[in-house]
C-alpha cells in the first residue's frame, strides 16, 4: 500500500471520528463509489457526501473542480426528496500537531453545495 493510501486512509478515519463525535453517523464510501470517501447523517435527517482530500500542499481549483463534479454527480442521481437533504462537501485533512481535540488533524472546508 503507498504512503499517500495510508496517509488518505488516516485523513479519512480522522475526518469520520471527528464528525461522530459531534453525533453524526458515518458510513463509508470509498473504495465503492469513485469520488466519495463517506456518506455522513446527522441527526436532523440531513445527509453529506464527503471526499476527504489529506494532501500536504494546498488543493488547486481544477482538483477541486474535478472532485465537484464527481460529487455533484452522485447527488444528481438521488431521487428529488433525498437530493434536497444531501450537501456534497470537499474537506482537506491536515496533519497538524497543534490541533486540539482532533488527534493531530486539522480539517479544513474547502467546498459545500448546498
Amino acid at each position: 500500500m503507498s504512503s499517500r493510501k495510508v496517509r488518505g486512509d488516516a485523513g479519512e478515519a480522522a475526518y469520520a471520528q471527528f464528525r461522530e463525535a459531534d453525533g453524526c453517523k458515518v458510513l463509508p464510501l470509498s473504495p465503492s463509489l469513485p469520488g466519495a470517501d463517506l456518506c455522513i447523517l446527522d441527526g436532523f435527517g440531513h445527509m453529506e457526501i464527503v471526499e476527504v482530500k489529506t494532501w500536504d500542499r494546498p488543493l488547486n481549483p481544477d482538483e477541486i473542480q474535478k472532485a465537484m463534479v464527481k460529487l455533484l454527480a452522485h447527488r444528481d442521481m438521488m431521487s428529488g426528496v433525498w437530493k434536497r437533504r444531501t450537501s456534497v462537501v470537499i474537506v482537506h485533512a491536515v496533519r497538524d500537531p497543534d490541533a486540539v481535540g482532533t488527534d493531530g488533524w486539522d480539517f479544513i472546508e474547502v467546498w459545500r453545495f448546498p
